[in-house]
């Protein structure tokens, strides 16, 4: 099995990805750079400025690679579907993911983090940090343009020398940096895909340095299939998780499968 999977990476790691690098430096305009995250977010209803409570239901499948090669990070035993509920003003969030093998659940704050599996509790700092990593990365996803406008700093639009797209669908790239980090890293950097079309966050890049394993790899996740929701909202209802370096491959696909949410006050 081992020999298996060794043939498999060298395999993958033939094919390199066109993607940009969220680590490279980046000379642009900033102004710019804003006022498209604005856009943006206002297309999807600013959910994380105007929603107090928002529940989600998730089902999707792991790649079997990726499962070999992060099982931290990614526990597909525990993790075949899930609810979630996001708390914008208090910045909380809590996880509840079933699998095969039982339920996880992840109580996260800008504070603490708290794992639990069917029987026991996680003491272990690495199964901690992957549990903060995937709960600061799935608020990117379901909160988008308008969580990262106030996460993020140093936001800046490249001006690309060729033409960048998802499927046909024209986008402006726009870098910047979250510090802290998603979960318990220090600093990440990231890449908004927008569209030139209608404004929506088609594709988020960002490095992956909360966790000792996967320091010096980057990720994106692709969104379309989007939907209206509640109080004036958009959402993506389809995710695409692809590993692009230092390989590239398909790890994580799902879905949203419902979604509940609650106008804040004076919102």
């Amino acid at each position: 099995m081992k020999i298996f999977l060794l043939a498999i990476i060298a395999a993958t790691f033939t094919s390199c990805t066109s993607l940009p690098d969220p680590r490279s430096p980046v000379q642009g305009s900033a102004e710019h750079a804003v006022r498209l995250l604005e856009q943006s977010a206002a297309r999807a209803g600013r959910p994380w400025r105007r929603l107090e409570r928002v529940e989600v239901a998730f089902e999707g499948e792991w790649t079997r690679i990726v499962q070999k090669l992060q099982p931290e990070l990614v526990n597909a035993e525990f993790r075949k579907s899930s609810r979630e509920v996001y708390q914008p003003r208090l910045k909380r969030v809590e996880q509840i993911h079933t699998g095969p093998r039982g339920s996880k659940t992840v109580r996260r704050t800008p504070t603490s983090i708290e794992v639990s599996f069917t029987e026991y509790c996680v003491t272990s700092e690495t199964e901690k940090d992957a549990a903060a990593l995937v709960a600061d990365a799935y608020t990117i996803f379901v909160f988008g343009a308008d969580y990262l406008l106030a996460r993020g700093k140093n936001w800046c639009f490249w001006p690309c020398m060729q033409r960048q797209e998802i499927h046909g669908d024209p986008c402006d790239l726009i870098f910047g940096v979250l510090n802290p980090g998603i979960g318990r890293s220090g600093e990440d950097q990231v890449i908004a895909w927008i569209s030139q079309r209608d404004r929506r966050l088609r594709r988020v890049q960002f490095t992956l340095n909360g966790l000792a394993s996967t320091v010096g790899a980057d990720v994106d996740v692709t969104f379309d299939d989007f939907q209206p929701g509640p109080n004036g909202t958009e959402w993506p209802r389809h995710f695409l998780e692809t590993v692009r370096r230092p390989l590239t491959v398909k790890a994580h696909e799902w879905r949203m499968t419902s979604l509940t949410a609650n106008r804040a006050r004076g919102s």
